[in-house]
């Protein structure tokens, strides 16, 4: 999927902040912005369709499990632990010269230096199986019980003005997700799974979670294509369309992880991050405007970067080197 530049990434950086909100009481999703794909218990399942292809998936050094700084006053729901895009990676080159987590060796949840490693990301729709339940609409008696199709998960979600304000109608959109998951054990089974279809947004996968913790796998099934139900036809335009209307950039999503605000909000204890988006740093006599903050990706350079060895094909690196770049530069 091929996102715009400047504009949109703006935008995308409130979505993806927006999709960090709670539920609303009713069940409704007040945010935009797409769920996190997980699957936190052993021999857990789902089945999703994606949006990526794969010369489109973004990678980046990542740190995992890194605790968090102790919660602002006020706030009674902190996480713990939180993972952050490596501020050092070489797409983000002439733009930050430092990260808090590499600089400081910040130790993660299991007691060793959270270096960074490469980490993978791209969009998919969660769908589900759909089984006969003995009516003549779902194949009647014979087919009770027996697999009949897949179809989207629903998010139901507020419908927001151009203030970004609820206007008292919902809006049914498919359920986006957004992936970051290793090459092992992840995304290198469907890279394989690529190479044989020649693309991995024909078809939906069932996915299921094999183990816990750090020994996790996962094991990813194809299911026969659907032919109306690709890229370049009429229900493909609909997830389109859906991204689109949500607002959803992935290379925005991704470089929020390793903005400024982000960084100053979850880990670094000599910043603080006030409501209008402002970073205070109590170690200096200035501060960031939260124009900096909010995506903190403002001119990045598009320095040209080493792919490395990670399985994916050199060209990778451009889908996020370009990141808030303003059209035309």
């Amino acid at each position: 999927m091929t996102a715009n530049t400047s504009p949109t990434f703006r935008k995308g950086g409130s979505a993806a902040e927006e999709a960090e909100k709670e539920s609303n009481a009713n069940g409704g999703r007040r945010d935009r912005g797409p769920d996190y794909f997980s699957l936190k218990e052993d021999q857990s399942s789902t089945v999703i369709r994606l949006l990526t292809d794969h010369d489109d998936w973004i990678y980046v050094e990542q740190h995992s499990f890194v605790p968090t700084k102790a919660a602002p006053k006020g706030v009674e729901k902190w996480p713990k632990a939180m993972t952050s895009v490596c501020r050092k990676d070489p797409a983000f080159e002439g733009h930050f010269s430092d990260c808090y987590i590499c600089d400081n060796k910040i130790k993660n949840n299991f007691g060793k230096v959270a270096s960074s490693r490469i980490r993978v990301w791209a969009l998919a729709v969660e769908r589900e199986l759909v089984r006969g339940d003995g009516t003549e609409a779902l194949g009647g008696p014979a087919k009770k019980g027996v697999v009949i199709g897949v179809r989207d998960r629903i998010d139901e979600v507020d419908e927001l003005n151009a203030d970004g304000k609820p206007t008292g109608a919902k809006v049914n959109y498919p359920r986006l997700l957004v992936i970051n998951q290793p090459m092992k054990g992840f995304f290198a089974n469907l890279k394989a799974l690529h190479g044989l279809y020649g693309t991995v947004c024909d078809r939906d996968f069932a996915i299921t979670r094999d183990g816990l913790g750090t020994d996790t796998n996962y094991k990813i099934v194809p299911i026969d294509p659907i032919p109306d139900l690709k890229p370049g036809t009429p229900a493909w335009e609909l997830y389109t369309q859906s991204v689109t209307d949500r607002e959803v950039v992935l290379e925005a999503i991704v470089g929020e992880k390793a903005s400024d605000e982000y960084y100053a909000r979850f880990f670094d204890p000599t910043k603080t991050v006030e409501k209008d988006g402002t970073i205070v740093d109590s170690t200096a006599a200035t501060t960031a405007t939260g124009a900096v903050a909010v995506g903190g990706m403002m001119n990045l350079a598009s320095a040209s970067s080493p792919s490395g060895d990670t399985g994916l094909s050199s060209d990778m690196r451009g889908k996020i080197q370009a990141l808030g770049v303003p059209a035309g530069s």
